[in-house]
């Protein structure tokens, strides 16, 4: 593979992820107003159980104290709760709340009517070679 090449491959990733980040931001315009910094903590939060400050910011590869403010407008927004632990009165645990988890996943069913629309010009074949393809690209990273 050439310079050329890569060069080709690094502008269509960068497309790509353009356009999905556009798309991404109007769509949760539409719930909550959701910023993608909130989208990405609902999503690390998830549906099961609680999530220490520590875990919440270790999955979003950033700092402890990051993730606070964004976590005080999901509390205002009411889509989470943050309750002292039992066990340990020191550490906070971040849950979704019942609203929270159904906006996660009406979310969820957005992405997957947003990636059915970008691969529907696809046959089952090529998904199956993109699949490989980035199964590769993501084991290298």
């Amino acid at each position: 593979m050439d310079d050329d090449d890569l060069r080709i491959i690094v502008e269509l990733f960068d497309d790509i992820g353009d356009k999905i980040l556009k798309t991404a931001e109007i769509t949760l315009k539409s719930y909550e107003n959701l910023t993608i910094a909130e989208a990405n903590a609902l999503y690390v939060i998830g549906p099961q159980e609680p999530k220490t400050m520590k875990q919440i910011a270790e999955a979003l590869g950033v700092a402890v104290s990051t993730p606070t403010r964004t976590i005080d407008r999901l509390v205002e927004k009411g889509l989470v709760t943050r309750t002292v632990a039992k066990k340990d009165r020191r550490k906070l645990l971040i849950e979704l709340t019942p609203e929270g988890k159904d906006l996660l996943e009406r979310m969820d069913e957005e992405g997957i009517l947003m990636a059915r629309k970008m691969f529907e010009n696809l046959q089952d074949e090529e998904i199956a070679s993109l699949k490989k393809i980035l199964l590769k690209i993501s084991e290298k990273l």
